[in-house]
C-alpha cells in the first residue's frame, strides 16, 4: 500500500533517533557505483565486509525469518548490529530500574523475546521494492505499509551537511534517503489529515539492489524498534 502524504511528515511531530555513531557509520555520497549485487539480501548482508549484521543474522535465524529477508521484491530497511545494540542497552536500564543487577543481552532476546524480534523486525519490510523513482524529489514523503501492517514514509531529502557529502562550491545537493516510522493515534486512518508523528532515521547506505530485492541501510545511531506501544 503506496500512499502520498505530501508535506504532512514536515508539519508532524518529529522524534530523532539516537545520534550516530560516526565513527562506525558508512555513506557514500556523490559517487557513482553499480547497485546490483550478485547476492540475495541474506547473502547480502551476510557478506558484509565489516561485519555490520552479524548479531542481527544471528537473530534472523533463530527466528526463522530468513525466507522472509529473501522474498522477492521487498524493500528491507537493514538495521546494523548498532541497532540491536542500542535497543539491549535500552532494555538494560529499564531492568536496572527494577533490580541495579540485572542485564539485559542478546542470549535474553533468543531466550525470551524471539517473537517480538520477529514482529518488529517485519516493521522494517515493505513488500515492494522501492527505488529513488518512485519518491518525490522535492522531499514529501511516501507513505508505504510493512509486513505488520505499520508504517513507513520514505522521504528522499536534500542535505547542506558537509558530513552528508556537501560541497558548498557545488550547485547541486546531495540527497539523503529517510525512513520514518509512522506514529498512528488509535481509531485514525494514516491517510487521514489528524497529527501523525514520526521516529526518523536516516539511510546511511540506499539504493542496493540483489537479486531478490532491495536493501537500504540505517545508520548506526538507530535502535532495534520492540515496544512499538511505547515509542
Amino acid at each position: 500500500m503506496k500512499l502520498s502524504i505530501n508535506n504532512l511528515i514536515f508539519a508532524a511531530v518529529v522524534t530523532l533517533a539516537i545520534a550516530s555513531c560516526k565513527q562506525d557509520d558508512y555513506f557514500v555520497g556523490g559517487d557513482l557505483h553499480n547497485p546490483n549485487v550478485p547476492y540475495t539480501t541474506y547473502d547480502f548482508l551476510r557478506n558484509n565486509d565489516r561485519g555490520l549484521f552479524d548479531t542481527l543474522l544471528m537473530l534472523v535465524d533463530a527466528a526463522g525469518m530468513q525466507e522472509e529477508i529473501n522474498q522477492s521484491g521487498i524493500t528491507f530497511f537493514a538495521p546494523t548490529d548498532y541497532s540491536i545494540k542500542n535497543y539491549v542497552a535500552a532494555r538494560t536500564a529499564i531492568e536496572q530500574n527494577i533490580d541495579p543487577f540485572r542485564m539485559w543481552t542478546v542470549d535474553s532476546i533468543m531466550k525470551y523475546e524471539l517473537s517480538q524480534f520477529a514482529d518488529s523486525l517485519r516493521m522494517y519490510i515493505v513488500p515492494e521494492t522501492i527505488s529513488y523513482d518512485d519518491l518525490n524529489l522535492n522531499g514529501d514523503g511516501v507513505l508505504y505499509q510493512t509486513l505488520n501492517d505499520d508504517y513507513v514514509a520514505v522521504t528522499y531529502e536534500e542535505t547542506d551537511d558537509p558530513a552528508l557529502g556537501y560541497n558548498p562550491n557545488s550547485s547541486h545537493f546531495p540527497r539523503i534517503m529517510y525512513y520514518n516510522y509512522v506514529k498512528i493515534p488509535s481509531g485514525t486512518e494514516p491517510d487521514s489529515d489528524a497529527s501523525l508523528s514520526f521516529i526518523r532515521t536516516r539511510v546511511q547506505t540506499s539504493g542496493v539492489i540483489s537479486t531478490t530485492g532491495r536493501v537500504n541501510v540505517l545508520e548506526n545511531g538507530h535502535r532495534l524498534f520492540f515496544f512499538r506501544q511505547n515509542l
